[in-house]
């Protein structure tokens, strides 16, 4: 377990590092290897483990009751890019749990705004459940 630790340790490092340093994406991987000398065996995992990462980080998941039409969906995109900004991947999916509306999930947050999350407060708070 203690190996699974260091190499997501190494990869979130990586990552970040080269979210810092864009266009000396070359020298950070060199400074990498550099770094790990005899553990080197490890950067294949640290790669598969940092691209995992970079999936999750730019992944915006819109979860909504039915099909939309393209020209909501360019709306809502315009609205996620001035919160998330640009080179997001977002991903629309039906949930059919949901009666109406919308849930927007990051890797920081969730946002509900459906139909069935708001009667779920209403019960709760109507039995006193906060």
């Amino acid at each position: 377990m203690k190996k699974d630790k260091e190499i997501l340790s190494w990869a979130r490092a990586l990552f970040l590092a080269l979210e810092e340093n864009k266009g000396n994406e070359e020298e950070v991987v060199k400074n990498l290897f550099l770094v790990l000398d005899k553990k080197n065996y490890l950067i294949p995992a640290i790669i598969k483990k940092y691209k995992r990462i970079k999936e999750k980080e730019g992944r915006i998941d819109v979860f909504v009751a039915k099909e939309i039409n393209e020209e909501l969906k360019k709306e809502i995109n315009k609205k996620i890019e001035n919160l998330e900004g640009k080179n997001k991947t977002i991903n629309y999916i039906i949930d059919e749990n949901l009666i109406g509306g919308f849930r927007i999930k990051t890797k920081d947050y969730l946002i509900k705004a459906s139909i069935k999350d708001t009667l779920i407060k209403i019960k709760n708070n109507a039995y006193g459940y906060n």
